[in-house]
């Protein structure tokens, strides 16, 4: 049973033939009722503070709850973000890879071709000399021929058979030297 101060101040009580003064009972009365106000009023306050406490500490825990979600989301999404990442360099790698596989085929392959074409070229200067050659002796024959006594025998000429036509390759010209710096 709950009493409140109100209850506690018109409490009655029986008289007695020998009983207490009653003004020290009722005076009593009161500052009990007046103590028991004042932890009503506290107990009151407490009550308001827990439920505002509550209140907070669910609201905390709501934050808590969000930022956590948050955290887990940002973590993945780095995750995510470093997975693609790491993907688009594989496939850049891979890319520039085949890219560069592909420029060396084609420069490999030119440089069959440029071989080729060299080849060619110097097979088609040796017969070009031969023909050049071949055509001077005819001439040469000719004017004999034609005018023996114009003609006077030339200075034996070098033949090409035997020859080693590699050095036809080497620049003409040598290249130049410099001389040394002096200290």
């Amino acid at each position: 049973m709950k009493y409140t101060p109100l209850d506690i101040q018109r409490r009655e009580f029986e008289k007695a033939f020998r009983g207490i003064e009653e003004s020290e009972v009722r005076a009593f009365l009161h500052e009990v009722a007046a103590e028991w106000e004042e932890l009503l009023a506290e107990n009151q306050k407490l009550k308001e503070e827990i439920i505002d406490n509550r209140e907070r500490l669910r609201q905390y825990q709501e934050q808590d709850r969000i930022f956590r979600e948050t955290l887990l989301q940002a973590q993945r999404t780095r995750e995510d973000v470093l997975d693609g990442a790491n993907r688009e360099k594989e496939l850049i790698l891979r890319e520039a890879q085949f890219k560069a596989d592909e420029v060396i085929r084609e420069a490999q392959q030119h440089v069959v071709e440029l071989e080729v074409q060299i080849r060619n070229l110097k097979m088609e200067r040796t017969r070009f000399v031969r023909e050049v050659e071949t055509l001077m002796e005819r001439t040469r024959r000719h004017i004999q021929d034609e005018a023996p006594d114009i003609y006077l025998a030339p200075p034996p000429t070098l033949k090409l058979e035997g020859l080693d036509l590699s050095s036809l390759d080497e620049p003409a010209i040598p290249p130049v030297r410099r001389p040394k710096p002096t200290n």
